[in-house]
Parts: structure tokens; sequence; C-alpha cells
């Protein structure tokens, strides 16, 4: 079966990072059976709070692009999901982002420097990108992380709270502005624990209102399920 695929590849082109299935119709990640799965999960984003909004639910599909995102090298993927999530066009993350005074200002959550030299690029800033195009945003790099802590994927939601206590720091600029929202953008949402240290360090007079929008909505009961389907699916 392996040979075999590994021939379907090369005559037809990649595989879908949804099924696996080799498709001349990749568009250029999914076949149009995936596509078509991406499109529905699009219309059902999480709001875990009244102040995070997440783009899609974690299901098989969303797991496996996410997955792909952040450990297959495949950085074009952010841009890909956000204008295929409701954050484009009347989508309702996009209605909500309306809402919030403007202009937007879209903040990623940054990688520690190693684990940025081991990836080549943070995906919460393809993200933050990603958003500021479809809603006419500004990304800025106000924060720092101060240090390098380990995966939150395994832990509880009081573990992850004191994994990443005080890893962040503010970056402002000299000249901060006035009016708008800053916006922390991050891959996952599970717990809250990183976004809600990244808006700690803004400290409690920061002037702007702070919100959080995510590609991902992970229930946490199921993240470490997802974790180690997600290890045997792409290390099989």
């Amino acid at each position: 079966m392996g040979v075999l695929r590994t021939v379907a590849n090369f005559v037809f082109g990649m595989e879908c990072l949804g099924c696996g299935s080799s498709s001349e119709r990749l568009d250029p990640w999914l076949c149009p059976a995936c596509a078509a799965e991406l499109v529905r999960e699009s219309c059902a984003p999480k709001f875990p709070n009244e102040d995070a909004f997440c783009l899609f639910p974690m299901r098989p599909l969303t797991r496996k692009l996410v997955h792909a995102l952040k450990y297959r090298n495949i950085p074009g993927l952010a841009s890909y999901l956000v204008r295929h999530s409701s954050a484009v066009k009347q989508g309702m993350v996009a209605q909500e982002l309306l809402m919030l005074a403007q202009p937007l200002y879209f903040v990623p959550v940054p990688l520690h420097r190693a684990r940025y030299r081991e990836r080549g690029y943070n995906q919460a800033e393809l993200l933050a990108a990603a958003l500021a195009t479809a809603t006419g945003g500004k990304v800025c790099r106000w924060l720092k992380r101060k240090t390098f802590v380990v995966s939150q994927t395994k832990l509880s939601k009081e573990e992850r709270e004191l994994n990443v206590a005080g890893a962040f720091v503010a970056n402002f600029p000299r000249e901060m502005p006035t009016r708008g929202t800053v916006v922390v953008v991050d891959d996952v949402f599970t717990t809250g624990a990183t976004t809600s240290s990244c808006m700690a360090s803004f400290g409690a007079e920061f002037p702007l209102p702070l919100k959080v929008c995510t590609l991902i909505y992970d229930e946490p009961a199921s993240a470490a399920a997802d974790f180690a389907a997600d290890c045997r699916a792409f290390y099989k």
C-alpha cells in the first residue's frame, strides 16, 4: 500500500491533507470533499468567552490542518484557513470584529527563539497577518517571550497557567495608539492560559480593549486525546 501511495503521489500530485487521497483537484491542499467539509466547519466558530473568537472547532479535519501548519512546514495554510473562515466576508467572526472599536491591532503570541529556529516561522504571526489583510487591521509585535516553556498539550488547566505565568513581556512602541482594539492571536485556544498570560502582560492600566482570536477552539477535556491521535496520524 505504501508503494502504491508513493506512485500515486508522483503521478497525481500531493496528498489531500484531510483524507490522504491523491488528486489533481487539490486547492492546493484539500480535495473537493474535504474543502467542502472545511466550509461547513467554518460556519461553526466558537466563542469560549465574551472576549475570545475561535475561527473553527477542533474536528478531525481542522486538527490535521492546524498540525500541518505547525509541524509539517506548510506556512501557507495560515492565510488559506483564514480566507476560508468566518473572519472574512459576512462570517460570524467578521461581524464580531466589525463591532469592535477600530482600527484593529493584531498581536501574535510570540515564539521563543529556539522554537522559531526549529520551525522557521511563527504560525501565530502568519495568522495575524492574514486576519489583518482580511479586516484592514495591522500586525503589531507588542509582545516578547521571556522564557522557553514546555508544550501545553498534555497539561491540566492549572499546569498550563503555571507553565506560561510570566512567560511574556510587553514590547510597546514609544507612541501607542489612543483608539482601537488589540486582538491577541494564537493558533489554538484550549483553556486560554497562554492568551490570558499575554493579556496580563499588557498591564492593568492598558488603555485599549483586549480581545483574543485563535484559529481553533479545542475542548480542554479532548486536547490530550487529540494530541495522541495527531501523533499516530503523522508519525505512523
